[in-house]
């Protein structure tokens, strides 16, 4: 099968990468892999649960579509670009291609990962002694699974997203990841971690009515997240003075000077993965009108008391006059949000400008 294909030539180059022969910084920049046995360990591992899966989802004959396996082999794709890669070397030598890693971890490929809803494939693609085992316990484990509840709502998947992003912004825990490579694993680790809950909780496939997460709390995670990358991108881009000691003090990747290299590292959170983060919210109207759909469809086949159906709109009047005062807040407060994230920009960068 294609997705077979895909994962073993994925895996293929993973193994590559964890040759002693290919870790030697200086027979140039292609050569430069970052073995990683504990990374290379658990993509090989996830990889091969997920193929198992979908390879016994294929055989029941049950649909699935053939973007979902390709996507989530691109995600695993992009944590090994981000963690063996010539791209690890590279990120501890330019600020920039930091940046770039980072996002990698904590935004591209939890977004690969996570769209196709690959729980229940990688469940089922499990060892059964595991899977009827450890896992089965930890998931009857009441603390347990009240901790997993607390930490995937949108409030808490935000503030910790944002929250591990600016701490590893620090210079001192930057310059630390970057100098000690224990650091850097849990820099890694904490990237990749807060991104998959943060992007599980948006792309949360139940509707509302049924236990799964309100888009609106959804809609205001991602503008909040979007408006710290910009007013933080633009802060390191337009900085007049280096942030970080542990780069070279030269020339760095592509050539730029060392203040050019942070800016442009700025400029990866302000233009780039900001804009993923404004894109997932036309993911997030899209999958919020399916919801209104699926949820007045059960409305309209409820069988329950007659007071209860007298509160189903019948005309499209009805319906108006129900749902327009909700669409008048969300369209007000999604209006301000560019004055918001421009206004604050501008600030921070007069700010810089002239507080130097």
């Amino acid at each position: 099968m294609a997705h077979r294909r895909f994962a073993a030539s994925v895996m293929l180059v993973a193994a590559l990468a964890a040759s002693p022969a290919l870790a030697d910084p200086g027979v140039g920049l292609l050569l430069r892999w970052t073995p990683d046995p504990v990374a290379l360990a658990a993509l090989v591992a996830v990889g091969w649960a997920y193929g198992r899966g979908a390879a016994r989802q294929y055989r029941r004959a049950a649909e699935l579509a053939d973007w979902k396996p390709a996507l989530f082999y691109l995600g695993l794709f992009a944590i090994f670009l981000a963690m063996l890669s010539p791209l690890a070397a590279l990120s501890r030598d330019s600020a920039f291609m930091h940046q770039v890693q980072g996002a990698l971890l904590r935004v591209v490929a939890p977004v690969f990962l996570l769209c196709g809803h690959p729980q229940r494939l990688l469940y089922t693609g499990m060892p059964k002694p595991f899977r009827r085992g450890a896992f089965a316990r930890l998931w009857r484990d009441g603390r347990l699974n009240r901790v997993a509840g607390g930490l995937a709502t949108p409030l808490v998947a935000g503030v910790l997203n944002i929250a591990v992003f600016l701490f590893w912004l620090l210079p001192a825990t930057q310059d630390a990841a970057v100098r000690l490579p224990l650091v850097g694993f849990v820099e890694r680790v904490s990237l990749l971690a807060v991104g998959a809950l943060y992007f599980g909780v948006l792309f949360d496939a139940r509707d509302p009515d049924l236990g799964g997460t309100r888009y609106g709390p959804r809609m205001l995670m991602l503008v909040s997240t979007a408006l710290v990358m910009v007013v933080m991108g633009v802060a390191m881009t337009a900085k007049p003075i280096l942030f970080y000691s542990a780069y070279p003090p030269g020339p760095r990747f592509g050539g730029f000077a060392p203040l050019d290299d942070e800016a442009t590292a700025g400029f990866v959170n302000w233009a780039w993965v900001s804009m993923v983060y404004l894109a997932s919210i036309i993911f997030v109207f899209v999958s919020w009108n399916a919801a209104e759909l699926r949820a007045y469809a059960r409305a309209r086949n409820f069988r329950g008391s007659n007071a209860a159906a007298l509160l189903l709109p019948e005309t499209a009047e009805e319906l108006w006059l129900l749902v327009t005062p909700k669409n008048r807040r969300v369209a007000l407060g999604l209006a301000f949000v560019p004055f918001i994230m421009m206004g604050s920009a501008i600030g921070l960068v007069v700010t810089l400008h002239y507080g130097f």
